[in-house]
């Protein structure tokens, strides 16, 4: 006959439980170790804000009414796009540091077993990780499978975020704000991402973009911003 051990559970005090105190790379959109999610539709210039957030990150080329952050070193997964004719460009214009980018341009998926990241993390000095796009790294389609199938692997990169004190930031294709696959990510992921950003090109022929803030958990939304693709001035 079968017999099933007992489990007991842990009971922690709260006077236990130490202080983490939430630090910020741009209040309230983008936390320290945290998953950030930035979706929109194709040619939205989401690839060329990712280059501005690395020169942010590296070389205190801030963003509208961001702190001043010590520089630091950033790991790009880049899918789509070619090393030398299109980011190194983009960074070069956006001001980075090059120094301070490492990059990943493969599109081996991320998996469970994968402790590469975490090793690369710790081995460079990583501030932030920009994972662009998510897609590309994903064993499944999440808008064709369901979400449970990929819930594990922002489970697993938000441990990484916090264990390391990393901005996460995932990049992704969507249909925009308020279309079905958007809130995808808005809302099937719950306290893993915590913060959920959506660009919207202002018209087809247009360069400017608007930066919405879908949502976030650890504080109030932030305003809308426009920047322009040309001159990635952000701006009111």
């Amino acid at each position: 006959m079968f017999q099933f051990k007992e489990k007991g559970r842990r009971v922690k005090n709260m006077n236990e439980v130490e202080n983490q105190p939430l630090t910020w790379f741009w209040y309230p959109y983008i936390p320290f170790g945290k998953v950030t999610l930035v979706h929109g539709r194709e040619c939205c210039g989401k690839s060329i804000f990712a280059s501005r957030l690395m020169a942010a990150c590296t070389n205190k080329k801030s963003m509208e009414d961001m702190k001043e952050i010590a520089p630091g070193n950033v790991l790009y997964f880049s899918g789509d796009d070619d090393l030398s004719e299109l980011i190194k460009p983009r960074l070069m214009e956006a001001g980075a540091d090059l120094s301070r980018v490492y990059t990943i341009n493969d599109m081996l998926p991320i998996t469970l077993g994968d402790d590469s990241i975490g090793q690369i993390i710790e081995s460079f000095g990583i501030r932030m990780v920009i994972v662009d796009p998510i897609q590309e790294y994903l064993e499944y389609d999440i808008y064709q499978d369901t979400p449970d199938m990929v819930y594990p692997i922002i489970y697993k990169l938000a441990q990484l975020a916090k264990e390391s004190g990393c901005a996460m930031i995932l990049m992704a294709y969507s249909d925009g704000l308020g279309g079905e696959r958007g809130n995808v990510w808005k809302n099937e992921f719950a306290e893993k991402i915590s913060s959920v950003l959506c660009l919207e090109r202002q018209g087809a022929e247009s360069k400017e973009i608007c930066l919405r803030h879908e949502k976030c958990i650890l504080a109030p939304e932030g305003k809308v911003r426009m920047f322009r693709l040309d001159d990635l001035d952000m701006g009111f």
